[in-house]
């Protein structure tokens, strides 16, 4: 056979098969891009979703926090959608079009979650309440905290866990019933008046704090002066600022006028310049919680656990007898079972009501999902933050059906406290510092204070404009660490004291604890840690 004719075989045979892997390469090189896109707009959504959160709680002037928050979530799901429909316009796609596309958006937030997708039991217009109505409506179900039951003998407790060492306890035994909240802490590294607590680094005294910031007031007046506060109860059992004039207390009303004469405000403080003593208030009111709960609890194991498949939450063999808090212990290890159990109970609360959640949606929804399997790492990051987790499945993409999800952390709240955002100011410099840049150095006096603190705040002026200032007046980040991160220390150093204040981000408790660590800037941690969460909000704080 001629050249010629092997080359017309060839070229018949070949120019084919090489057509069809060029388009197949271009449809996968598409569909790729194409999920990349998809990833991008579903992450930028998340996150716009997660910023409008927290600039409306951190600016919110009401006492009525429930409602702030359904307020909040509701308007952080509008900004999800409106970022959807803007980035995806260009596709053809409409606001009313991508909700079909978006399963559920979990609000994962310090003692509990919403989750925000579509159901049947809608009220009809005569009143009644139809559980399986043929039209579904978007919107937040209701509010699942992070709860166990437990049942031992004639015992029947409930326990709303938080993301930190938090606690609600609703017990009953036979007609006796109660209710109380509170910190619990290893009451072997403190005392009754708080005003030691121990580390394996050594014993930190904690003492009163001289605590400033610039007001609303003294912004006004030009005169951005730093004024001394402390913090008091109010008649709502809240924690507020109450500042110092120079010669009197006053605070901030919820409309932003001055009160000089709040009775609760002057008893606890009286007519003199006082320090702020609410880290030795939380050291000395989590030692009374956990003494006051050993009876209702001492005993409990995990294994007392009801209501739940005890499999699905590693709860099998010797696992069940091992005590939920051992409160005989004295070397650092009271919370460690708690600890780990807090986190199965939340994640397994979390991914039972999501499953329900999306197999409702699959009946009445002609658009396929299913539950994505999360990694470690993003459950660490649920697990340890309040976030936003979103999905977004079933956008036909070429070559396969789009099945995404994103984790955005919101660590910008008033309810959690996060022990990573923990910033060091120098009053002295004038300069603020990551609470692991352990290279620093300071010319003078370390405070620690929350990150929201270097946030501007807003109010609404007497001219009817909207102002903003800082309450750390021109305190710059220091570049090194806030800004670049080049000079934050990381350790593989152990602690047991990881576990003694009930945290989930025991790196950074070990860390803390490390030789790396200053006994100035660990004690100033410490501090800022128990004085910010003695003084955060919580919606469930009950005592009978």
């Amino acid at each position: 056979m001629k050249l010629q004719s092997w080359i017309v075989i060839f070229s018949i045979i070949v120019i084919p098969i090489v057509l069809v892997m060029s388009l197949y390469i271009q449809i996968q090189i598409n569909y790729v891009n194409l999920q990349a896109n998809y990833d991008t707009i579903l992450n930028n959504a998340t996150y716009d979703a997660i910023k409008a959160f927290q600039i409306n709680e951190l600016n919110s002037t009401t006492q009525n926090i429930a409602q702030e928050k359904i307020r909040d979530v509701e308007a952080s799901v509008t900004t999800f959608y409106n970022s959807l429909a803007t980035n995806f316009g260009q596709s053809g796609y409409t606001e009313e079009e991508l909700s079909d596309f978006i399963p559920a958006l979990v609000y994962t937030l310090y003692d509990g979650y919403y989750i925000y997708t579509k159901y049947n039991n809608v009220v009809e217009p005569d009143g009644t309440i139809n559980l399986n109505s043929n039209t579904s409506a978007t919107a937040l179900k209701p509010y699942v905290y992070y709860s166990a039951r437990y049942q031992k003998g004639s015992k029947d407790i409930i326990i709303n866990y938080t993301l930190d060492n938090y606690i609600t306890v609703f017990y009953k035994d036979g007609s006796t019933y109660k209710t109380d909240s509170g910190f619990l802490i290893d009451t072997s590294r403190t005392n009754a008046s708080g005003t030691i607590y121990k580390t394996d680094a050594g014993t930190i005294n904690i003492d009163p704090e001289t605590l400033t910031e610039v007001t609303r007031t003294t912004y006004e007046d030009g005169t951005n002066q730093k004024l001394n506060y402390a913090y008091v109860t109010n008649s709502n059992g809240r924690r507020e600022k109450a500042y110092w004039s120079g010669s009197r207390w006053f605070k901030y009303n919820v409309d932003g006028t001055i009160n000089t004469n709040d009775s609760i405000m002057i008893n606890e403080l009286g007519y003199s310049l006082q320090q702020d003593t609410s880290a030795q208030k939380y050291l000395s009111s989590a030692y009374e919680f956990t003494n006051r709960i050993r009876s209702i609890l001492d005993g409990i194991t995990l294994g007392d656990i009801v209501d739940v498949n005890a499999e699905d939450l590693g709860i099998t063999g010797n696992i069940a007898n091992r005590k939920l808090i051992d409160f005989t212990a004295t070397d650092g290890s009271m919370l460690n079972v708690f600890n780990e159990h807090k986190q199965q109970v939340i994640r397994n609360s979390i991914t039972t009501n999501l499953r329900t959640t999306i197999a409702k949606v699959n009946e009445n929804s002609s658009v396929p999902v299913k539950m994505p399997t999360l990694t470690e790492t993003e459950w660490s990051l649920i697990l340890s933050n309040t976030c936003l987790l979103s999905f977004m499945q079933g956008q036909n993409i070429g070559n396969g059906t789009y099945m995404g999800y994103s984790i955005v952390t919101n660590n910008k709240n008033r309810e959690f406290v996060d022990p990573k955002l923990i910033y060091l100011l120098d009053e002295t410099a004038n300069q603020y510092h990551d609470i692991r840049h352990f290279s620093a150095t300071f010319s003078g006096t370390v405070t620690g204070y929350r990150n929201i603190d270097f946030e501007a705040q807003s109010f609404v002026s007497d001219d009817g404009t909207t102002k903003n200032y800082f309450p750390h007046g021109d305190a710059t980040a220091d570049y090194a660490c806030i800004v670049t991160s080049t000079e934050i220390t990381t350790s593989n150093e152990t602690s047991s004291a990881a576990n003694a204040l009930g945290n989930t981000t025991t790196d950074l408790e070990k860390l803390i604890n490390s030789s790396s660590c200053s006994a100035e800037i660990r004690k100033a941690y410490y501090t800022a840690l128990f004085r910010e969460r003695y003084n955060s909000y919580k919606s469930l704080s009950l005592a009978t």
